[in-house]
C-alpha cells in the first residue's frame, strides 16, 4: 500500500507546529491558563462543527461500532480517550507556559527528546521493537538530559513534562485505530474543556482581551490545533510511533531557528554540549529507520 499521503500528513503537521511559538509569543501578556482555555473553547467549536456537519456519517459508524463492544471494553475505550484528553491538556499548558514564561529553546528541547521517549513508551506499552543500537542512543539521550539538567533543573523539568505527555498521547492513540480520528479528538477536546472549567482557568489576567486576542486564538484553534492534530493522528493510522518520531524533528528545528534568529535567545556552552550529544543520539537512534523515509521518493 502506498503510504506517501500518511508521511505527507505527518510532515505537514510538524511544519505547522514548528511556527506555533512565534504566534504564542504575541500572546505573552496573557496567562498560560487563559490562553489554553480559549484555545480549547474555540477548538471545541471548530471540531463539533466539522464532526456534526461534515463527518456525521463517520460519527454514526463510530457510535454503531462502540455499541457492539462489551461493557468492559467500553469502559477501557472511554478511559483511554479521557486519558488522551488529560495528556493533551497538560502538554498544551506546559508548552504554552514554557514558551511564554521560560524560553522557546526549552520548549523546543522537549520535542528533541520526545521521539526517543515515544519509541521507548511504544516498546513498553505497544511492544514495538527497539534495536540494541537504538538502546545505546536512548542512553546517550538520557546523558544529554543530565547535562541539560546541570544547566537548569527547572528547564529540564518543563522539557521532560512536555515530551512525556505528548509521547504518551501518541502511543495511546494507536490502541484504538478503528475509530475515526476526528471523533476521538472531539471527545478528548470536550473532556479537556470540561476539565479546564473545573479549574476556572478562563479568568482574565493582567491584559484586557480584545479583538486581536480572539483573532489569534481562532487561528491557533483552527490552524495550529485541530488541523495539525488531525494530520498527526491520521498519519499514525499507517506509520508507527518510531517513524513519526523521525519526522517530529522538523518541529524543534523550526522552533530553534525562530528562537535564535527572531527572538535572539542565548545558549550556554553546557547547553551546546547537551544539544551536540543529543544530536549524536538522534542520528544513532534513527539510523535503522531512515529506509522508511525512502517511501516518500520511491515509485507508487
Amino acid at each position: 500500500m502506498n503510504n506517501k499521503k500518511y508521511y505527507a500528513a505527518a510532515i505537514s503537521a510538524f511544519v505547522v507546529w514548528g511556527f506555533f511559538p512565534w504566534l504564542l509569543k504575541s500572546l505573552s501578556g496573557f496567562g498560560s491558563g487563559e490562553i489554553l482555555y480559549f484555545r480549547i473553547l474555540f477548538s471545541t467549536i471548530v471540531l463539533l462543527a466539522i464532526v456534526l456537519v461534515f463527518r456525521n456519517s463517520k460519527l454514526q459508524k463510530d457510535l454503531a461500532l462502540f455499541k457492539t463492544v462489551t461493557s468492559n471494553d467500553k469502559v477501557k475505550i472511554i478511559l483511554l480517550w479521557l486519558a488522551g484528553g488529560l495528556l493533551l491538556t497538560i502538554n498544551w499548558l506546559t508548552f504554552i507556559y514554557t514558551v511564554n514564561e521560560v524560553n522557546i529553546r526549552t520548549a523546543s528541547f522537549s520535542y528533541l527528546i520526545c521521539p526517543v521517549l515515544t519509541a521507548v513508551l511504544g516498546y513498553v506499552i505497544l511492544k514495538e521493537s527497539i534495536t540494541p543500537m537504538q538502546w545505546a542512543a536512548v542512553l546517550l539521550c538520557a546523558l544529554s538530559c543530565v547535562i541539560m539538567g546541570l544547566n537548569s533543573v527547572s528547564e529540564l523539568g518543563y522539557s521532560f513534562t512536555t515530551a512525556l505527555t505528548y509521547g504518551l498521547y501518541l502511543v495511546l492513540q494507536r490502541l484504538y485505530k478503528e475509530y475515526d480520528r476526528m471523533t476521538v479528538l472531539s471527545v478528548q477536546i470536550i473532556f479537556s474543556f470540561v476539565l479546564l472549567n473545573s479549574f476556572q482557568l478562563y479568568e482574565a489576567g493582567g491584559v484586557q482581551r480584545d479583538t486581536h486576542f480572539f483573532i489569534l486564538i481562532t487561528i491557533i484553534a483552527a490552524c495550529f490545533t485541530v488541523l495539525p492534530l488531525f494530520l498527526n493522528l491520521y498519519a499514525l493510522v499507517k506509520i508507527n510511533s518510531a517513524t513519526v518520531g523521525i519526522l517530529m524533528y522538523i518541529n524543534p528545528l523550526i522552533n530553534f531557528t525562530i528562537a535564535f534568529l527572531v527572538f535572539h535567545e542565548e545558549v550556554t556552552m553546557l547547553q551546546v554540549s547537551g544539544y551536540c550529544l543529543i544530536a549524536v543520539a538522534l542520528v544513532v537512534f534513527n539510523y535503522p529507520n531512515f529506509r522508511k523515509l525512502q517511501a516518500l521518493r520511491s515509485p507508487s
